[in-house]
């Protein structure tokens, strides 16, 4: 099991241990602002906690390895309890290049990400499809 903090801030912690699926069972949840787990049968991760600007560096982190992956990236963000115009940005920025065939898969979103999406970008971003409510 890996944790680290990021940069020069321990209050912002990431688990990085690939689990299988559910990714996030009680015994991986972790102290802190935010925690993100890796999907290990599929590209994706599982977030909860809060993305702002103590935990950006993280996020964009963390998106930056799921789209290595092959194939559709899977974000459950059914824990996420909040998500800054910023995280939000960076999500459409990665899905932004993403090759033609890929695309996120957003499930669960919070409605507070839904509603920046619409303000920001009314248009959608492309390769971002949402699933399932929150």
């Amino acid at each position: 099991m890996a944790e680290h903090a990021v940069g020069d801030r321990p209050d912002v912690r990431v688990h990085a241990t690939r689990v299988l699926d559910p990714p996030l069972s009680e015994e991986y949840r972790l102290d802190g602002l935010l925690r993100i787990t890796e999907y290990r049968d599929r590209a994706g991760l599982r977030v909860a906690g809060e993305i702002d600007l103590n935990s950006h560096e993280a996020w964009e982190g963390a998106l930056r390895r799921a789209v290595e992956q092959d194939g559709q990236i899977h974000l459950d963000l059914s824990d996420l309890a909040f998500i800054d115009v910023r995280g939000t940005a960076l999500l459409v920025k990665t899905a932004a290049v993403l090759p033609e065939e890929h695309g996120i898969v957003v499930h669960h979103a919070p409605p507070g990400l839904r509603r920046v999406m619409q303000v920001l970008w009314p248009d959608g971003a492309a390769a971002i499809t949402f699933e399932g409510e929150q």
